[in-house]
């Protein structure tokens, strides 16, 4: 109980850092990228934003998070937002619905890690 706690504390921590950084949000962040938000149901159909959030509630993560690191690999320029997104929202599942998807917390942590490094951004000052 206590490391899924300090695992999902960090793991909002990074997705805070990342955006206030790397994207320039600071006050606007929570309105900007929605992270305290529920997942997006409604927008644009093309958007990296709404493919992934009706993935992630079809509860179909990996092929969400496949879809994201494609968009990466092809540079779309939402896609760091967008990861960041969607990490953040799957930081607010709960640990059954996670497991039952295949998809562990420490998943999570991994992958925001991967999203970072693919756009240099350096996780290294928090000691990650």
């Amino acid at each position: 109980m206590y490391h899924q706690d300090w695992l999902m504390r960090q793991i909002e921590i990074l997705v805070r850092y990342v955006a206030s950084l790397w994207l320039g949000k600071g006050d606007e962040l929570r309105s900007d990228i929605h992270l305290e938000s529920e997942p997006q149901t409604s927008g644009d159909a093309r958007t990296l934003d709404y493919r992934l959030s009706a993935l992630v509630g079809e509860e179909q993560l990996c092929r969400a998070e496949d879809l994201l690191f494609e968009a990466v690999e092809e540079g779309d320029p939402e896609a760091l937002s967008a990861g960041l997104r969607f990490y953040s929202d799957l930081n607010r599942l709960p640990d059954e619905t996670l497991e039952r998807c295949g998809f562990p917390r420490d998943e999570i942590l991994s992958g925001l890690q991967s999203l970072c490094d693919a756009y240099g951004c350096d996780l290294s000052v928090l000691g990650v």
